[in-house]
């Protein structure tokens, strides 16, 4: 000790290195003022959907508005995601394709599920269906689909006989037309099908009433409008009858085997195939 240094002084030195040096031991680290601590064992936060949950194809089967009314919509959006965690994203409009991007899918702490082409919150989801809300507050309800209607429509090779069959008698089953169907080629005489003529793009039957009858849900599409509403469809004799509150169809079915659905007259055929 220096001749001239003060033995409390001194002690007061040990005694400020003793406790600082306790306090670092303790913490680890020095923080400095004003920034908050991190312990290195905080989890991170996360959304509770992942990317893998939505792996598949999804359809746009409907659309509601911010009071959760059903809306009319001109056209579908299709999404694709892929195994490697990106997502096609397909827009439609009278069955003519109108969009295609393809983007890494995010899924932001917020539950915010972001597609390239559009950020969406997250409403629900499930193994076959799923609801997006848009930034405009429109809620976007999606059913999980097999194939797309543009992919069969690119793998239709027509048969070399263009005639329409004729329907068989007494074949049609009401079990054979049970699940969701899409129109993939319509056949038409020139100059009958205009803006002001209701077609078919989907028919979802999921229950049966009776027999013969069945309940579930049909889009249809007028002058650029699709529009999904409930409806009922009856076996009568060789013609299938599809009712709405809107309008009503009575065509006689071609073919209905399970896999294939066909039905219509002359003026105009409907081709469809099941998802």
């Amino acid at each position: 000790m220096p001749p001239n240094m003060n033995p409390r002084y001194l002690l007061s030195i040990v005694v400020f290195f003793y406790f600082a040096n306790a306090s670092f031991a303790q913490q680890g680290e020095l923080v400095a003022r004003g920034h908050r601590r991190t312990t290195g064992t905080e989890d991170a936060k996360s959304s509770i959907y992942s990317v893998s949950q939505f792996i598949g194809r999804w359809q746009e089967v409907k659309r509601t508005n911010a009071g959760k009314k059903n809306i009319a919509f001109t056209d579908t959006t299709l999404l694709h995601f892929n195994d490697d965690k990106t997502v096609e994203t397909r827009n439609t409009a009278d069955d003519k394709m109108t969009m295609h991007m393809v983007e890494k899918a995010t899924i932001d702490e917020d539950n915010s599920l972001s597609t390239g082409a559009e950020d969406y919150t997250i409403v629900s989801v499930s193994k076959d269906a799923m609801a997006l809300q848009g930034e405009d507050e429109v809620v976007h309800y999606f059913k999980r689909s097999g194939v797309f209607a543009y992919e069969l429509a690119e793998k239709y090779v027509p048969a070399k006989n263009n005639t329409t069959p004729e329907p068989e008698l007494g074949k049609i089953s009401l079990t054979k037309i049970m699940g969701h169907w899409t129109v993939y080629k319509r056949q038409a005489k020139p100059g009958f099908v205009t803006p002001a003529l209701t077609v078919i793009k989907y028919l979802e039957l999921t229950q049966k009433v009776d027999k013969n009858t069945a309940s579930g849900m049909v889009t249809i599409y007028k002058s650029t409008v699709s529009e999904q509403v409930p409806c009922t469809v009856t076996i009568d004799g060789t013609n299938i009858k599809i009712v709405t509150s809107e309008v009503s169809f009575d065509l006689p079915v071609a073919v209905a085997d399970g896999q294939e659905f066909d039905f219509g007259t002359t003026d105009l055929m409907y081709f469809c195939k099941q998802l």
